[in-house]
């Protein structure tokens, strides 16, 4: 998983969003991972937590782009819904095949292939609901 974000990083702005304590970044850090994302927007510096929209909008302004130029990757139905009603793409994510799907245009040395990022899948899509 680590190599993954860290390939998909090379393409695009990656950004966490998290709604864990204050610690989780200087556990990021302890584990040598502090380098994972180019920003950490944490419910806990934030005031707001996921499901709540203005995560979504803090964290599409940290990524420095448009909502609807985002992907968000949740393991949490409602978390996903909340992003796509603003405008995200959303994947739910089971497991690494979900990512390796929608992040294909990283990870196999393509580069991006639409105007959009690449990704195509929809929220709860996964391998075998198409």
């Amino acid at each position: 998983m680590v190599t993954m974000l860290r390939r998909v990083r090379e393409h695009v702005p990656l950004v966490l969003v998290t709604n864990a304590t204050l610690e989780w970044e200087s556990d990021l850090e302890s584990l040598g991972l502090s380098d994972l994302a180019d920003r950490v927007v944490s419910s806990a510096r934030v005031g707001v937590v996921k499901p709540d929209r203005e995560i979504y909008e803090i964290a599409a302004e940290q990524a420095e782009t448009g909502i609807e130029r985002c992907l968000f990757i949740d393991d949490r139905l409602e978390n996903i819904e909340a992003a796509v009603e603003l405008g995200m793409t959303g994947v739910h994510y089971r497991g690494p095949e979900d990512l390796q799907k929608v992040w294909g245009f990283a990870l196999d040395g393509r580069g991006c292939t639409s105007s959009t990022g690449g990704p195509d899948a929809r929220v709860g899509e996964g391998p075998g609901d198409r």
